[in-house]
């Protein structure tokens, strides 16, 4: 999925990219500096941030894009399972609001400007 995509999140948009190989899923952001990018890991329900030196925000996502459960500044050397997710959304953690449980995601490509 190459392009620009974006999730509406909170009234606000985030820049996204897809992250749907095996390796890319087991990638990860592990060897990347942090960024403004939201990684949706597709399809995914196991999540590790062994080898992590920065926090990370996830939230797990089902099928039909109903955000399940949110970690927020989530460590090094944790690993996270949500059997019903179909997807992760990830991030460097930051301030600010982001998904919360019941939310519902939205994705597309940006407006033009």
């Amino acid at each position: 999925m190459s392009g620009k995509w974006v999730m509406s999140i909170c009234g606000g948009v985030e820049k996204i990219e897809f992250e749907t190989t095996a390796r890319e899923r087991l990638k990860g952001m592990l060897f990347a500096d942090p960024d403004d990018i939201t990684r949706l890991l597709v399809p995914c329900k196991d999540i590790h941030t062994f080898g992590m030196s920065d926090p990370i925000d996830i939230a797990f996502i089902s099928k039909d894009g109903s955000v399940l459960e949110v970690h927020r500044n989530l460590g090094s050397r944790r690993r996270l399972r949500r059997r019903e997710a179909s997807m992760v959304a990830e991030r460097f953690s930051r301030e600010g609001e982001w998904l919360k449980a019941g939310d519902k995601i939205r994705l597309g490509v940006p407006e033009e400007e």
